[in-house]
């Protein structure tokens, strides 16, 4: 679906008669409805690590340090960090900078990695192997991390860039909108559970 289609299911719901509406236009309500639609996309976003969302990054070997790409969001849940080579060989993170600085001077057979200033950091430094990283991107949006035109096309569940563009529409009119708050965190949770095979 592309955001479009996203926009005009948005205007029915709301009840505003925009024949042909285009994201790129400098009316007022669809400006605003776009504001909407990227906070809520953002908003769901950060809210669950969704499968199209992850992203691979390969680390050289002989590094100690390397900085994250610009779409980086967060690290995978689970084995986010592995060194490159065959079998399954994890490095741990390490989240606490006093405990990051204590190992890192003290370098030790298990590799231990630890995010700081947009780059990650490695202790023992790598072999020559390297290592493979998978995090989640935070662009939601093909390439970009917001809503642009009516042509693009979204990485996360349509629905609940509808439901949540609504919500925050009605909320910022004064209109009532528990119920479709509601509906939008319920459909969250299944769609969480969906993505990740659980329903």
């Amino acid at each position: 679906m592309t955001a479009e289609a996203i926009l005009t299911n948005i205007l029915l719901e709301i009840g505003l008669d925009r024949p042909s509406p285009q994201l790129t236009s400098g009316d007022y309500e669809i400006r605003q409805i776009k504001a909407f639609m990227n906070a809520a996309g953002k908003d769901i976003c950060r809210r669950a690590e969704w499968s199209r969302l992850y992203r691979e990054l390969v680390v050289p070997g002989n590094v100690s340090a390397m900085a994250l790409p610009d779409e980086f969001q967060e690290m995978a849940e689970k084995g986010a960090v592995r060194l490159n080579k065959s079998g399954f060989h994890p490095v741990r993170p390490i989240i606490a900078p006093e405990q990051w600085d204590f190992l890192s001077s003290r370098p030790s057979i298990q590799p231990f990695y630890h995010l700081a200033g947009g780059e990650i950091l490695f202790s023992p430094a790598l072999d020559s192997g390297g290592a493979k990283i998978r995090y989640v991107s935070k662009h939601w949006v093909n390439n970009k991390a917001e809503i642009t035109q009516n042509s693009d096309h979204l990485l996360i569940p349509e629905r609940l860039v509808e439901k949540g563009t609504i919500w925050r529409w009605k909320r910022q009119k004064g209109l009532p909108y528990d119920d479709i708050l509601a509906e939008f965190e319920a459909d969250l949770i299944a769609e969480i559970k969906a993505d990740r095979g659980e329903g």
